[in-house]
């Protein structure tokens, strides 16, 4: 009987991991999710326009008005991005170029596994488009 026991307690343990490796892959996702839909401009322009609507509800005249308002600042958003990500894919250039004058033939060898590759900065980084719109 005690083997039966355990057998079912391994099953339960092992269960219970499961759903707390599926629940930690869950989270997560929606997290990022969510953190992508934080720094998407667009996103922000939309719902800064539903709650403006339903809090403050302006005129009509008002509305085209103020969504100008937040379009200009939704480009101006991009841009800081853009600008923003340029210089910092800039400055990590910058330091392994420094970093890899520093080295020896053997550890600049050893420094490519961890050198990012030059796709790996790039305007997909921050999930911005160039253009003002997105996809």
């Amino acid at each position: 009987m005690t083997s039966n026991r355990r057998r079912i307690a391994v099953y339960l343990t092992l269960f219970g991991l499961a759903c707390a490796l599926v629940g930690g892959l869950v989270g997560r996702r929606i997290a990022l999710v969510e953190l992508e839909s934080r720094n998407n401009p667009q996103t922000w322009n939309e719902h800064v326009s539903h709650e403006f609507d339903r809090l403050v509800h302006p005129t009509e005249a008002q509305r085209p008005r103020v969504q100008a308002h937040l379009d200009h600042a939704v480009r101006e958003l991009r841009e800081i991005r853009r600008d923003t990500l340029l210089r910092s894919t800039n400055v990590i250039w910058q330091l392994v170029q420094r970093v890899e004058a520093e080295l020896s033939p053997e550890q600049r060898k050893a420094f490519e596994a961890m050198k990012p590759a030059p796709n790996d900065l790039d305007l997909e980084l921050l999930n911005t488009t160039p253009d003002s719109k997105k996809p």
